[in-house]
């Protein structure tokens, strides 16, 4: 397991994967370490506080493995938290928001603009405040979609019940007037194409591939060897089995990586096992 400069990447479960996956198609050769917590999904129900005591020591562990720079996937704890995480830590921290409300206000045309997140994303109002700073006369709308959200971490969501309640959802925004929708969570994101094949005239900005593309921008060295492909370390707090059968219920690419259960402290992560 090679960690020295890798990308850190922490999410609640599966979703954050979806940046993970964004990031190897844009740099196949960076190393990355993803933590999830089911053990306590979902973020999207917890207060700003809860979320710090359970993010403080993912990024602690991923500090002591010499990670270049930290991704937080969850669009909850990027709206509650990512100030705060960037005072308290020297290691570069990156959240999803800034580079998905820079995605959505140069693809509207209509200038109104989704949100679709967790209930907490939508309380802040960080995607809101963001894209208002952005550009002041934008027209924002937020709704939060805790139960597909859910759907989607047990890999049951692909089913003529949730295409028929996703889509008459994506009508109503259309009669009123919205054009661009930000998958403001990344288990959202996580499955982009679903909500693309329900979406017809709507413009669907998925988070991971902004965040991946600032991310390469900012941190990834890329070798002159393209051939190399970087390792992906995954990390759980909570059942490892599980997250695999979650793994199951999502369609991704990426299916090399080495998957350990989260140390009680960073100081036992040589006793991970795998």
């Amino acid at each position: 397991m090679e960690t020295r400069d890798a990308i850190g990447v922490i999410d609640s479960g599966v979703g954050g994967l979806s940046v993970v996956e964004a990031i190897k198609q844009l740099v196949p050769a960076q190393n990355i370490v993803y933590v999830a917590d089911p053990l306590h999904f979902p973020y999207g129900e917890k207060t700003k506080d809860e979320l710090m005591i359970l993010v403080r020591p993912f990024i602690f562990f991923l500090q002591s493995l010499m990670v270049r720079a930290v991704v937080i996937a969850c669009g909850t704890v990027s709206s509650l938290c990512l100030e705060d995480l960037r005072r308290e830590f020297t290691l570069p921290i990156m959240g999803i928001l800034g580079p998905a409300c820079q995605e959505a206000l140069r693809v509207t045309q209509k200038r109104r603009i989704m949100i679709l997140a967790t209930r907490a994303t939508v309380q802040a109002g960080s995607f809101r405040k963001t894209l208002k700073s952005m550009d002041a006369g934008v027209e924002v709308h937020e709704e939060a979609w805790p139960e597909l959200i859910e759907a989607v971490e047990r890999g049951e969501f692909d089913t003529p019940r949730w295409r028929a309640w996703v889509k008459e959802k994506l009508s109503r925004f259309r009669s009123q007037g919205i054009d661009t929708i930000i998958l403001g969570c990344t288990h959202f994101a996580l499955i982009s194409w679903f909500f693309e094949e329900l979406a017809e005239s709507l413009f669907i900005v998925n988070p991971a591939q902004s965040c991946a593309r600032e991310v390469r921008k900012s941190f990834c060295v890329e070798r002159s060897d393209a051939s190399w492909n970087g390792q992906l370390s995954i990390f759980v707090q909570g059942s490892k089995a599980s997250f695999r059968k979650s793994l199951q219920g999502v369609p991704l690419a990426l299916n090399q990586f080495e998957l350990f259960s989260f140390p009680v402290t960073s100081d036992s992560q040589t006793h991970c096992v795998q």
